[in-house]
């Protein structure tokens, strides 16, 4: 394992006339070599002022003791900005990455970057330490090298900084705004390439991820073995989705719905919408009234024949006279298609008060065709309140619902794991 060392050149290298010392620099090489690490390169960036002092401490690692080889020491002039202003944070940072991304071009997995935080402007000696902690530099290590007139008896000149509280605050900030955009994988991606990662954490991600995309028995799986250590809530609401359930089906179709509606998915908030609405009307068809009735193309000539013995056939009739929404009759012989399902449910008196409510979201059904089949874009939700006040009544009339979406108390759980 060898060092790469970066470093800003400041006025007190290679050698400070106030300390009749060598300069942070110097004294950095030296102490890595005096604990027999490794330095493969070394890169000095300078501003158009400290230009002469750059040369000047190649030319003194190249000489005794440090006897660095001329081709491991290179000299980078910064930005003509930085050098009219040296304490400009932002152009600091920007040479910085530079100077990171050619120090990986030359490392391998085992090098480690060493950061000399003790030389150049404060702007230029506080770069390092926030560039690792915003993750720019995971291989890394931030090395101060103290005043030696300020320094007390049982201080060492140089030591190390550990940034690591000040990246977690970091990597905990970004974690917790993709929990709340229920960014479950790029959560977890995040949370992998951190310190905050512990088994009930990575857990709940990957059961949101796994949930969100409808796949049950595999959000089972991630949090089965860790029952004793999280809320039995998710255990217990994923075992009736498991079980195929229909009004979970139901209400994890509306919650999910709601979501991709909230982060402004519109496209796939309408497909969702419509996944929604065909979940109902076959809820309503095959347990609330009963009929064996499939929407599978191999099982159309079965469920009609099952239609044609609905109420001595009058239920076959009503929907051979239906009338289309934008006019047209029902072909059956096509299918089973949502429409036969929503004038099934028309037929019945009992619906009265649900069917307007499902009668008002084929707009947006007959949207999500378009999107989905004319490759149209959706920028945003017509009269977004009534359509969400529209669904909360339609899912009153058919299954109780809890008292908050429980993605938002999945969220909640997860962020109180990263707290502890």
């Amino acid at each position: 394992m060898s060092s790469i060392i970066l470093s800003f050149v400041g006025s007190q290298d290679p050698y400070s006339n106030n300390t009749e010392l060598e300069g942070s620099i110097v004294t950095l090489v030296t102490h890595l070599l005096h604990i027999n690490q490794p330095i493969k390169q070394v890169i000095l960036l300078h501003t158009d002022t400290t230009q002469q002092n750059a040369i000047d401490t190649k030319a003194w690692l190249e000489s005794a003791p440090a006897n660095l080889p001329p081709e491991c020491i290179t000299i980078k002039l910064v930005d003509p900005t930085l050098s009219a202003d040296p304490v400009n944070l932002l152009i600091a940072a920007q040479e910085s990455r530079k100077a990171i991304d050619l120090a990986r071009t030359q490392m391998d997995s085992q090098d480690t970057l060493e950061f000399n935080a003790s030389s150049g402007t404060p702007v230029m000696k506080s770069v390092w330490s926030v560039l690792q902690a915003a993750g720019y530099a995971p291989q890394g290590r931030i090395w101060q090298v103290r005043h030696p007139k300020e320094m007390q008896p049982d201080q060492e000149r140089v030591f190390t900084t550990d940034v690591t509280t000040l990246k977690d605050e970091f990597d905990r900030k970004v974690i917790a705004q993709q929990v709340q955009d229920y960014n479950y994988s790029g959560a977890a991606i995040t949370l992998k390439e951190s310190k905050l990662a512990c088994p009930v954490t990575v857990a709940l991600l990957e059961y949101g991820y796994h949930r969100r995309a409808l796949n049950f028995d595999r959000a089972f799986s991630v949090i089965d073995s860790l029952r004793k250590q999280i809320d039995p809530c998710w255990i217990s609401e994923i075992t009736p989705l498991r079980q195929k359930n229909s009004q979970a089906l139901l209400k994890e179709a509306y919650f999910n719905a709601l979501l991709r509606l909230k982060t402004q998915q519109y496209a796939d908030f309408l497909v969702s919408l419509f996944r929604l609405q065909e979940q109902l009307l076959y809820y309503l068809v095959q347990e609330k009234i009963g009929l064996d009735v499939s929407g599978k193309f191999l099982d159309k000539a079965r469920s009609i024949e099952v239609i044609k013995q609905v109420d001595e056939g009058k239920l076959y009739q009503f929907l051979q006279n239906y009338t289309l929404p934008r006019g047209g009759t029902l072909d059956m012989n096509r299918g089973i298609s949502r429409y036969v399902f929503q004038a099934i449910v028309e037929y019945y008196p009992k619906f009265e008060t649900l069917v307007p409510l499902i009668q008002n979201l084929n707009y947006y059904c007959d949207l999500r065709n378009d999107s989905v089949h004319g490759f149209v874009g959706v920028s945003e939700i017509e009269d977004e309140p009534t359509l969400l006040n529209t669904l909360r009544q339609i899912m009153k009339q058919v299954t109780p619902l809890p008292d908050c979406n429980p993605f938002d108390r999945l969220n909640q759980d997860i962020l109180d794991s990263l707290k502890t």
